[in-house]
């Protein structure tokens, strides 16, 4: 390759980021991480000489926001010498990239790095165009295609991985001035220029094209009515249950969506006639299998589920030798009448597969005005959701990784540190509080956690605000798996001073509240059937009255006798519920604001330190020692046996 080929030069860089994010911000173009663009320029390696370098996009890049960090330095001349070499399998194939990585730091290079190396073009984009797999997901033939687009090379189905690169290889000899791009059929689109803007107008071009053919083939016209609508209300009464059936192997976070062109669909003829045809692209099968769950009555969706395992399983013995299986249970389910309900491992997950089927169908229902429909085999498709380079990723979860928690009094103190602790386990966290911070401190966890933590405000003590609550949780998430009952308001007074408002106000947070958020959280947990746990922040005082505390030690002594009935009716379900006994927590705590901590230690006869430390140990106690007792209580490998009992967070009492 010619030295001078190739400059060093930062508009081009910055014109590949600009269009590669036009590209990906473009559904219909790109979803979630999929598709990947390259530059290929000169840099200066370590030891200070010019050489040729291929940028591409790295993995776990998403092309809406990439920036210059989003792509991986790969030497171009050890990716080019790598077209003398006949084969490689996956492994040694993504051996060879990293050991031609410009800087090993950088992000893995994407596994269709040595598609935009073998293009001789410096700019190289590649997405998974609806319009264009709505044409190659079917049986017509590579020259009927070539027909419809007389500017692209067209090349059939072959696995990702290093023998696709070489195919594509072999037709660089074919590409002409007039070739606008190469189309892999059920793969995508790929187009290359030395212009970055043209490189993407190219695309754009080759998109419309097929556009316009699909609307001559009226495959614009798709969805129309066919079933009537379901009452809603039959199917999230049973979003729980549902729920637990999908999580019976791994705890799951659903995604529901019963409206908009979700219930198009599940109005539809097409999202019946497509439950076995496949998904839009290979790659999509890592989420969402082969295919979803098609249920045509709310009472059928449990058994369907069911179902669905059994078939799993058996395919699974079928086609896949060399790996656990995966999880049997539907990603994906489409309930006719009512819309598509959708499972991951996070929120996140859950709304890339609810994205994935959608496209999915769609795609599949335009293909289906051009020729039959046809995907892979179901061979080929168990070997690309068992993917060698995939289950090399997979890690292992962290701990609370599919569950739902609650906590109330979430805003300070223990509360917020507790929401923390969930969010870091994986956990997603609906955090009440009537205290409107709660909205700033959830949006500050995600920021510094990166997970999901749901902001409420709710007054614990309202019956329509908690049944409220739960139905949104419901809706949202699909159910609940901790609660953690925190909330709580303390006012410290001698009998005789004890106004009937004051002891209502700590009946109405400590008591009624906690029961409340109980109930509406048995329920749910009863109905999943896959257990749960609810933890009770009640208070030294429980074990160990003092003075001047009789409305906050009696209304928390009731809170702890809804513990042990929780435990006693709950144990036959999974659902265990425990006692954590506390003792001065102040930091962060506004339960002991307005002069209530100084007022405690001048009764004692102490400074504000010696009673913050009024311990065996002389130590504070911090909100840490209680969420963190919390976070052991929920371990089933830690407390998984242990329900009904109580455990001190105080120093030792003296």
């Amino acid at each position: 390759m010619p030295d001078n080929k190739y400059t060093v030069d930062n508009d081009e860089m910055r014109d590949l980021i600009h269009y590669s994010r036009e590209l990906g911000k473009n559904p219909d173009l790109v979803l979630h991480g999929g598709g990947n663009t390259s530059m290929k320029r000169k840099e200066l390696d370590h030891t200070g000489k010019l050489i040729d370098v291929l940028r591409v996009k790295g993995s776990g890049s998403n092309l809406a926001d990439i920036n210059e960090k989003g792509f991986t330095g790969l030497r171009l001349n050890d990716m080019l010498s790598a077209s003398s070499i006949q084969s490689m399998s996956d492994l040694e194939m993504v051996s060879y990239m990293k050991k031609s990585m410009t800087d090993p730091s950088e992000p893995s290079p994407s596994v269709e790095s040595f598609l935009h190396a073998f293009l001789p073009f410096k700019y190289v984009m590649h997405s998974h165009a609806d319009a264009i797999l709505s044409i190659t997901n079917t049986t017509l033939k590579v020259e009927e295609i070539e027909s419809i687009f007389p500017d692209t090379i067209v090349v059939g189905y072959i696995p990702p991985g290093f023998s696709l690169a070489k195919a594509l290889f072999a037709k660089v000899d074919k590409l002409s001035e007039n070739i606008k791009g190469i189309i892999l059929s059920k793969h995508g689109l790929f187009t290359f220029s030395e212009n970055a803007k043209e490189c993407y107008e190219k695309h754009l071009s080759v998109v419309s094209n097929a556009e316009k053919f699909l609307k001559s083939k009226g495959a614009d016209d798709i969805f129309k009515k066919k079933f009537e609508a379901v009452d809603a209300s039959s199917v999230y009464s049973i979003i729980p249950q549902i729920r637990g059936a999908l999580s019976r192997l791994n705890y799951k976070i659903l995604r529901i969506d019963s409206d908009g062109l979700a219930k198009r669909i599940a109005l539809s003829s097409e999202a019946d006639e497509m439950r076995n045809v496949g998904v839009a692209t290979p790659d999509m099968l890592i989420r969402t299998k082969y295919t979803y769950l098609y249920s045509e009555k709310p009472e059928d969706i449990l058994g369907d589920i069911e179902k669905f395992r059994k078939n799993y399983e058996d395919e699974y013995k079928k086609y896949v030798r060399d790996y656990k299986m995966h999880d049997p249970y539907p990603a994906a389910i489409i309930v006719r009448g009512f819309g598509i309900i959708t499972a991951g491992t996070s929120e996140k997950e859950a709304g890339i597969i609810m994205d994935q089927i959608v496209h999915s169908v769609k795609v599949n229902a335009m293909a289906s005005h051009v020729a039959k429909n046809e995907f892979l085999t179901k061979e080929d498709a168990y070997n690309m959701e068992y993917w060698s380079l995939e289950e090399a990723k997979i890690k292992k979860p962290k701990k609370l990784e599919g569950k739902i928690s609650i906590v109330t009094g979430a805003a300070s103190g223990i509360g917020l540190v507790a929401c923390e602790k969930l969010s870091e386990q994986g956990s997603v966290v609906i955090a009440c509080d009537l205290d409107s911070s709660v909205d700033h401190v959830s949006e500050e966890i995600n920021k510094k956690k990166g997970g999901l933590v749901v902001p409420r405000r709710i007054d614990v003590s309202d019956e329509h605000q908690i049944v409220e609550t739960f139905e949104y949780i419901k809706q949202r998430f699909g159910g609940v798996d901790v609660l953690f009952n925190n909330a709580g308001v303390l006012k410290s007074e001698p009998i005789e001073e004890i106004t009937s408002d004051v002891l209502d106000l700590h009946y109405r947070v400590n008591a009624r509240g906690t029961f409340l958020m109980t109930r509406e959280t048995f329920k749910i947990m009863k109905s999943q059937g896959i257990g749960g746990n609810i933890v009770f922040n009640v208070t030294k005082n429980l074990t160990n009255p003092g003075p001047g505390m009789l409305s906050y030690g009696t209304t928390k002594a009731f809170a702890a006798y809804i513990s042990h009935y929780v435990a006693k009716e709950g144990g036959k379900y999974g659902i265990r519920a425990n006692i954590i006994n506390p003792d001065k927590v102040f930091r962060g705590s506004k339960i002991w604001e307005g002069g209530v901590l100084e007022a405690r230690a001048k009764a004692k006869g102490q400074t504000v330190e010696q009673y913050k430390t009024q311990n065996l140990l002389k130590r504070e106690v911090l909100p840490d020692h209680v969420a963190n007792v919390l976070l052991a209580l929920i371990d089933e490998d830690t407390f998984g046996v242990t329900t009904d009992a109580m455990i001190p967070v105080d120093g030792g009492v003296i």
